[in-house]
């Protein structure tokens, strides 16, 4: 928000009702509103776009009276701003909210902290609920804070996806093997590229998640790029990157059937699934693996990523 702000826009906020105050605020008209609130009227962004933090700084930099914020900064962060190099705000900001997230975190054993907080507000009205919100840390910062990581965090899967595939790559492209489509290191295919990986020696599929146990969704998932895999007449070699043992177990040993696996999917892969290899209702996946999947090579990622072999307390 670079740009002066017109004082009509103030005297029109000033006609606004504030909504109640829970931390921080800022004066407009000799008046206390949220800042959030005050931000949202300026720009006509909505809220969950942006943060307090943002809002106070932004509203701050206008010259309006802000109530204090001030974050905890990480050791990158410190060094970037005494050093003159700067950085963007936005950067800054996930920082902070990373920053906050984790001292509530550490601070806390959170099913503890959750399970206390749950019986101090048995029987609480408002008053007393307030104190509890107070007391056990559920503030607006805090809430801001997840709610900006979570943003970020929500693409981590896209990240290790790709990262697995690039690093994976160098390793098993055999000499004068090239990648013939571009390859989707971002998670789902497309009609455009039906696979993670085609070179014009080999078709593959990656699947980087670790296994849990349940993992009904992943169960069902892998079963259907196994069968894309299956559908493909190319002649290449095809191969379906797994972590760990128990999705190679599942595929080989269950007695759950292709239909159920293919439940979910497109009405295009059942389609195609019956006109190439009869009825789903007549394989289990261990058949279909063994009479079908035969030539398709299952591999345990963790052994070109090591990483990808946490123990089981971290996974």
């Amino acid at each position: 928000m670079e740009e002066a702000i017109e004082s009509s826009v103030f005297e029109t906020i000033s006609k606004v009702e504030p909504e109640p105050i829970r931390e921080h605020w800022v004066v407009v008209a000799d008046k206390r509103y949220p800042p959030k609130q005050v931000y949202q009227l300026i720009t006509g962004l909505p809220r969950s776009a942006y943060t307090s933090h943002r809002a106070l700084a932004e509203l701050r930099r206008l010259g309006l009276s802000t109530s204090v914020y001030t974050p905890p900064r990480t050791e990158a962060v410190r060094a970037e701003a005494s050093d003159g190099s700067g950085g963007s705000s936005g950067i800054d900001e996930l920082a902070e909210s990373f920053a906050t997230l984790s001292r509530f975190l550490t601070d806390h054993d959170l099913t503890a902290h959750l399970a206390d907080a749950e019986a101090a507000l048995h029987h609480a009205g408002s008053a007393t609920s307030r104190e509890v919100t107070t007391k056990y840390g559920f503030s607006d910062d805090l809430l801001d804070a997840a709610l900006a990581v979570r943003t970020q965090v929500g693409r981590l899967n896209d990240v290790i996806h790709a990262t697995v595939i690039a690093r994976v790559l160098p390793v098993i492209l055999e000499e004068g093997e090239v990648v013939v489509r571009r390859p989707s290191l971002g998670a789902g295919n497309d009609r455009s590229r039906p696979f993670d990986l085609e070179t014009d020696r080999r078709i593959a599929e990656f699947k980087v998640a670790q296994w849990k146990g349940a993992d009904t969704m992943r169960k069902r998932g892998i079963v259907s790029d196994l069968v894309h895999l299956a559908l493909d007449e190319s002649g290449r070699r095809a191969q379906l990157f797994v972590v760990g043992a128990l999705p190679v177990r599942f595929l080989t040993t269950t007695k759950s059937t292709i239909a159920w696996a293919l439940g979910r999917s497109s009405p295009h892969t059942r389609s195609r699934f019956e006109q190439r290899f009869g009825p789903a209702t007549d394989f289990t996946i261990a058949e279909f693996v063994r009479v079908h999947g035969e030539r398709i090579e299952l591999v345990d990622l963790a052994t070109l990523v090591p990483s990808l072999a946490l123990p089981p307390e971290l996974i």
